[in-house]
């Protein structure tokens, strides 16, 4: 039987799961399907069994790969996750799935900078976190505040325009591109964040790496669906440069009526040149980009 909502819930060894299994149960009741992939040892599976939930055990790695999984495997009308780990109260989940359902929206994501508790978020995650979320404002879409958050819904449609995408290692940053990048609508609400209690999160060995991973995946598919953007904005930035940098040459040519600056002004040539030519490749990529999506729609 088909549910209202399928939650999944990713985690290795997380002990608030299963307060959030119960909680889940209480406030959904019948509506929801609760489905755990689990990359724990084998005594956690065996007490993840006994809530009487879905457990899906993870092959390979990856939170995107591991609530993807889960995804793939539900089905409700709904599909929700929210991070076990403590940091999320069940309150987060109730929030999105009112707001989708009130809004009339394909995917709605939880903002955690909208209800920080003390302590929540080290300053350098949260640096890197409005960076990141600053980028993908730039590039895809400037009304999500929080890119990398642990709780997010969606609709069937949006499921099933990317449920053969193959994961990258992205996060929830993974989803947020994929919906951007299919015109789907998306909102946002304010959701509660709270001190992690239970051990260190285990999201990545080195979130600065992680961090560069992520901003990298948003740039390379803004070049490879959106090059005139990419492109575009390296040229006018060489253009600009060249202009400058003739400005230079100019100044001097008549304050002393000689040509002295002969490197600076091939300089300048070359980059006012070049950036001309990112900007027509730009062009000629995007027009490439159009005429390739026509023709798979014929």
């Amino acid at each position: 039987m088909k549910k209202e909502i399928s939650i999944i819930m990713p985690t290795i060894n997380e002990e608030s799961i299963f307060k959030l299994i119960d909680d889940i149960k209480k406030g959904f009741g019948n509506k929801a399907e609760i489905i755990v992939v689990d990359k724990s040892d084998e005594s956690y599976y065996k007490r993840l069994v006994k809530k009487n939930v879905i457990v899906i055990k993870q092959q390979d790695s990856g939170y995107e790969n591991a609530i993807m999984l889960g995804f793939k495997k539900a089905t409700g009308k709904y599909l929700a996750t929210i991070d076990p780990d403590g940091t999320y109260p069940y309150q987060d989940l109730v929030n999105v799935y009112n707001k989708i359902k009130k809004d009339n929206l394909n995917a709605v994501f939880g903002n955690r900078f909208g209800g920080l508790s003390k302590g929540s978020m080290q300053n350098y995650i949260r640096f890197g976190n409005k960076s990141l979320t600053s980028i993908y404002q730039k590039l895809y879409n400037p009304n999500i505040k929080d890119v990398l958050t642990g709780v997010f819904i969606f609709d069937r449609k949006a499921f099933n325009i990317i449920k053969d995408a193959t994961p990258y290692r992205a996060g929830t940053a993974f989803f947020a591109i994929e919906f951007a990048r299919h015109k789907l609508n998306i909102g946002e609400i304010s959701i509660l964040y709270l001190k992690r209690i239970n051990g260190k999160s285990k999201l990545s060995k080195s979130k600065l790496f992680y961090g560069f991973g992520v901003a990298g995946h948003m740039v390379r598919y803004i070049r490879d669906y959106s090059p005139l953007l990419i492109f575009g904005l390296i040229g006018s930035l060489l253009i600009i440069s060249g202009i400058i940098v003739g400005i230079f040459v100019v100044s001097n040519y008549i304050a002393t009526g000689t040509l002295i600056e002969v490197g600076r002004a091939l300089i300048s040539f070359m980059l006012l040149v070049i950036g001309f030519l990112f900007i027509i490749t730009g062009l000629i990529l995007d027009m490439l980009r159009d005429i390739k999506s026509k023709l798979k729609e014929m």
